[in-house]
């Protein structure tokens, strides 16, 4: 790679040009578009109120409620109505309800990312005159924001997590937990005592768990050739990024790769945010002496 400047894209630079790109208007999406997995959403995933947690919340779904609230589709084999016709019911509930909050909510994700209008560049009074369309950036936005406001060429652009342009790519929404970080709920039961529909359903939960993990260190492999190329590295600039640890290990990855020791620059709201991004950057092995902190309004 030629370029000596790097841009890592959150979705701060999004906010920054006015677009409706938070969890929260996700959330009115849903609402609209499918009430039942919104509704399940609300449920049993524990997101705040604008759900801008909803990719960490989607580790602690609350299975527990799941299960009491579906064991009346469990119907027992002594009731006078049982039936053979009724044998699957508690696993179809609880499938559809993890399959719902899995394969579905992330297809309505990506249905939600590319209702997305990026407004024409005349209309929009935030553009960033000093960004550099030749640099390198590695974006963890979905959103063409970069191609349609700044004429930045895709072959320059790494869409760590899909690109919601190009209906052929599978987005990426998830959480960090690893099958390693939790019990699964199968392990909990004992085969031999409980009733093998139960165990199946729980199997279902498990693979939910699977379903909506974020498989970073496999997405690092694929773009290994990305990664690779930073050697020559010599600005790194964050533009909206959160610098949160669910992406720790893509900026653990980041930080190995610039082996030219680069400076970075990090854009902020206020001098207040700079403490605790200061700390976040040094948990991924950035040491603060190498970080400065300017204002959007600088840029």
């Amino acid at each position: 790679m030629d370029t000596q400047t790097l841009y890592v894209i959150g979705n701060g630079f999004d906010l920054h040009h006015h677009l409706p790109t938070q969890y929260k208007h996700f959330k009115d999406y849903l609402r609209t578009a499918d009430p039942e997995v919104y509704t399940w959403v609300d449920s049993y995933v524990p997101v705040e109120g604008d759900w801008s947690d909803l990719e960490a919340a989607l580790a602690y779904l609350d299975t527990d409620n799941i299960v009491s609230e579906l064991e009346m589709f469990l119907a027992s084999y002594s009731d006078e109505n049982w039936s053979d016709s009724g044998h699957h019911d508690f696993q179809y509930e609880v499938d559809r309800v993890a399959s719902g909050l899995s394969r579905t909510l992330q297809t309505r994700f990506g249905d939600w990312i590319r209702s997305i209008v990026i407004p024409d560049r005349a209309n929009v009074r935030t553009l960033l005159p000093g960004l550099d369309r030749n640099a390198a950036f590695l974006t963890f936005n979905y959103t063409s924001t970069l191609t349609k406001l700044y004429d930045v060429p895709t072959d320059h652009i790494l869409f760590i997590h899909g690109d919601g342009a190009d209906e052929a790519s599978e987005l990426v929404l998830g959480h960090a937990w690893e099958a390693g970080d939790r019990v699964s709920m199968q392990s909990k039961l004992d085969e031999e005592d409980h009733d093998h529909r139960v165990m199946e359903a729980f199997g279902t939960l498990d693979e939910y768990f699977e379903a909506t993990f974020k498989p970073s260190g496999l997405i690092i492999q694929q773009n290994a050739t990305f990664f690779e190329s930073l050697g020559s590295i010599r600005e790194v600039v964050v533009l909206g990024h959160s610098l949160s640890d669910v992406d720790r290990a893509y900026f653990v990855a980041l930080v190995e790769a610039l082996t030219a020791r680069p400076g970075w620059t990090v854009a902020v709201r206020t001098v207040d945010e700079a403490p605790f991004k200061a700390q976040c950057l040094a948990a991924f092995g950035v040491p603060h002496e190498r970080v400065i902190y300017r204002l959007w309004s600088d840029f």
